[in-house]
């Protein structure tokens, strides 16, 4: 391979006005038209550029020449649609991908989320000491462990907040010091 073999291109190696519109794999040949006359031109076998012969317009070559030409522009207008068929597709599709996107970042920021919760500080009078509620204890139960009736556990300082129907696990309450 030559050392500028990306520099050979139509334009620099043919002839003004001349534009290659057709390879015959068979015959191993180009096909050319000249822009300016209509005039159809073949090189030589096996070669892209060099002597160009011209060829009769009332020819195969020719005809075949002329198809591969409107073939050609045919599948360039083809490729046009084709790709403004696929930005009309994609468009109608942002949305779509931006509700999953939405949704997804909502399920991770839930699935985050769900160890964060914070534990109260109680702050306690002197004398009393801060438990955690456990599962299935009421006010009731806790007050009795500690000697307290359900009146006297919440009047104590630090449990004013405290609303018994709605006591959870983890959450913190006064009790007096054993």
């Amino acid at each position: 391979m030559g050392r500028w073999v990306d520099r050979d291109s139509d334009s620099d190696r043919l002839p003004t006005g001349f534009e290659r519109i057709h390879y015959d794999a068979d015959t191993q040949q180009y096909t050319f038209l000249e822009k300016h006359t209509g005039k159809y031109y073949q090189s030589a076998p096996g070669n892209r550029y060099g002597h160009l012969q011209p060829i009769a317009s009332s020819s195969s070559a020719a005809r075949t020449a002329r198809e591969a030409s409107t073939a050609a522009r045919d599948v360039d207008g083809q490729n046009e649609a084709n790709k403004k068929d696929m930005r009309e597709s994609a468009r109608a599709l942002l949305p779509f991908a931006l509700l999953v996107l939405i949704v997804l970042l909502l399920l991770f920021r839930y699935v985050n989320s769900a160890g964060e919760t914070e534990v109260e500080q109680v702050h306690c009078g002197n004398g009393f000491d801060s438990i955690q509620v456990q599962k299935g204890q009421t006010c009731w139960e806790i007050g009795e462990t500690y000697g307290l009736g359900v009146e006297e556990l919440l009047n104590v300082e630090g449990n004013e907040d405290i609303v018994c129907e709605k006591l959870r696990v983890g959450q913190g309450i006064c009790v007096p010091v054993v």
